[in-house]
């Protein structure tokens, strides 16, 4: 779907794009609310002070930067997620160096 000026509009607020490199405080808000306050790994609840927010996906791995694709994580669940990542990311670079 386009604008009256032909840019890209997203037909779901989820699949709208978030421009630059960080997350808007409406866009932390969002994903806050859809997830009920809650961690997307471990269910927990989340306080202001201990709240993570990524990218399911990666965008260098194919995942777009868009409000579906992000998710409010607890500290513990955030590490693992960004261990899973490393580990992934390690095993691509080791293969290449095969």
């Amino acid at each position: 779907m386009a604008s009256e000026r032909g840019a890209p509009v997203a037909a779901h607020a989820d699949d709208a794009l978030i421009p630059g490199a960080y997350i808007t405080d409406e866009a932390m808000q969002a994903v806050l609310e859809r997830q009920c306050h809650r961690c997307a790994g471990c269910n927990a609840p989340l306080s202001a002070e201990s709240t993570h927010f990524d990218l399911r996906q990666p965008v260098i791995r194919g995942g777009p930067h868009t409000l579906g694709n992000f998710e409010a994580l607890c500290p513990f669940c955030h590490r693992n997620h960004m261990r899973r990542i490393r580990e992934q990311f390690a095993g691509m670079t080791g293969h290449r160096n095969k």
